[in-house]
């Protein structure tokens, strides 16, 4: 202050010797100051402020320059945070819904990520593989379609042909639902006189039924050619069934055995539908008896047989629940 100081400086401070242009802090007033002399044009200039206005003053500047920084870090980290959810994290979500329809097994999805370089790359890397998984995929498949095709003519051909009598007339038909199944039907004369005719229903389809269907019918056979009893036909055939039937299958059958000379037939049911009777004015009736269990089920069952006289004229209807359970377009069954 130019002239006369209207403030008081304490003995302390006046006794110190003062540089000018050089920061000191005393008391004036009583009160804690920063001080700075200057000297010019003969004068001298003493400027003050208090500390606790100058710490103030110097926390506001520091508070503002913080919140400005915070706000720039906050600018700069939303800006920086959408541009890599555009950039990487969208895309990534793009890829991950496409490789999740993949692995769902929908091979015609197509990924067409190009927001760089490095994601064009990655599609087209995907896309290269789904490529190669459909053609290794059709490959296998043409190669299944063919072996199951050879089953199909071996199940065939080991399907018996029409016997060429006179005396009786017999069909069958077999309509698997996969390439391969495990109804089977089979029919043979064990002598000039008798008539066996048998079918079956193997649980399971494809390639495991077909491959139990075999091995049931190729017993079924041996047993019956060997002149037993039906009922023991049966009774062996489901011991030798329950040897080593891991897979825990089993087999419905029903088998006949016809008297050519007398029409008497006799028939053991293993936990089969029953079959149908119609007689030669065309009325029809259940061969309802009660049913023995199935075949495979259970090692030491011993089955019964039964018998019914046929007339001349009737005819005997033999078949599977896959007749039965045939549904019409409203998917109800026809029975």
């Amino acid at each position: 202050y130019a002239g006369r100081s209207a403030y008081s400086v304490s003995d302390a401070a006046a006794s110190m010797e003062v540089q000018p242009d050089t920061r000191f802090q005393t008391k004036i007033n009583n009160t804690d100051s920063y001080c700075m002399l200057r000297m010019t044009e003969g004068f001298y200039l003493i400027a003050t402020i208090p500390v606790t206005e100058a710490m103030f003053s110097r926390n506001i500047a520091i508070a503002i320059q913080i919140f400005m920084e915070l706000v720039v870090f906050a600018a700069l980290f939303t800006h920086i945070y959408f541009l890599i959810k555009r950039l990487i994290v969208d895309n990534i979500h793009k890829i991950n819904g496409s490789l999740s329809q993949i692995t769902d097994g929908d091979l015609s999805v197509h990924v067409n990520v190009r927001e760089n370089q490095e994601f064009a790359s990655l599609s087209d890397d995907i896309n290269a593989t789904v490529d190669t998984l459909k053609h290794y995929i059709e490959e296998a498949e043409q190669r299944i379609d063919r072996e199951l095709g050879f089953a199909r003519q071996i199940q065939c051909s080991s399907l018996p042909s029409y016997p060429e009598r006179k005396d009786f007339d017999i069909y069958a038909s077999m309509d698997a639902a996969k390439e391969v199944g495990g109804d089977f039907y089979d029919f043979y004369l064990a002598d000039s006189d008798h008539l066996y005719f048998l079918v079956a229903d193997v649980s399971g389809k494809g390639i495991p039924g077909a491959l139990f269907m075999m091995r049931s019918k190729t017993l079924l056979r041996n047993l019956a050619e060997s002149g037993r009893d039906i009922a023991e036909v049966f009774t062996e055939a489901n011991n030798g069934l329950c040897e080593n039937n891991d897979a825990e299958m089993f087999v419905t059958a029903w088998l006949g055995s016809l008297d050519l000379r007398s029409g008497l037939l006799e028939y053991v049911n293993a936990g089969h539908n029953p079959p149908l009777l119609r007689e030669k004015d065309g009325s029809f009736a259940y061969l309802r008896t009660r049913p023995n269990f199935i075949l495979a089920g259970m090692e030491g069952t011993h089955y019964q047989k039964h018998q019914v006289q046929l007339s001349p004229g009737a005819q005997v209807f033999v078949y599977t629940d896959g007749v039965t359970e045939a549904a019409n377009a409203a998917n109800e069954l026809y029975g």
